[in-house]
């Protein structure tokens, strides 16, 4: 039962450092050669929860045009804002999916406890 709870905690926290990463990352849409971060759930390597891996979005940007640099154009940043909408929904499944199994997992606790009494 404290393990499920344990993973049910794991998955919070990543979902909680996914949506960090996505505020990040929406912060910078718009800086000059910002490079995406991206938050990858992956099952931690005791098969007890959820960790996240970050990796760096390499892939080219836009150029930025502006009044002062016509000739010469700026590289954007990789940030595709619908891409990380698609994230922070993602990320607020897993928390509102691990917080239901917390829940759930503490009525249990609740009417064993109680059966002992």
């Amino acid at each position: 039962m404290i393990a499920g709870m344990a993973s049910a905690a794991s998955g919070i926290q990543a979902g909680g450092r996914m949506l960090n990463v996505g505020g990040h990352n929406i912060a910078n849409a718009q800086t000059e050669s910002f490079k995406r971060t991206r938050a990858l759930p992956e099952e931690s390597p005791a098969g007890a929860g959820v960790r996240i891996t970050l990796q760096t979005d390499e892939r080219p940007s836009s150029p930025l045009l502006s009044s002062e640099h016509s000739f010469n154009p700026q590289e954007g940043s990789n940030v595709d804002l619908g891409e990380e909408l698609i994230s922070h929904l993602q990320a607020v499944n897993l928390i509102e999916a691990n917080m239901a199994s917390m829940r759930i997992q503490e009525k249990f606790l609740g009417s064993i406890l109680d059966i002992t009494e």
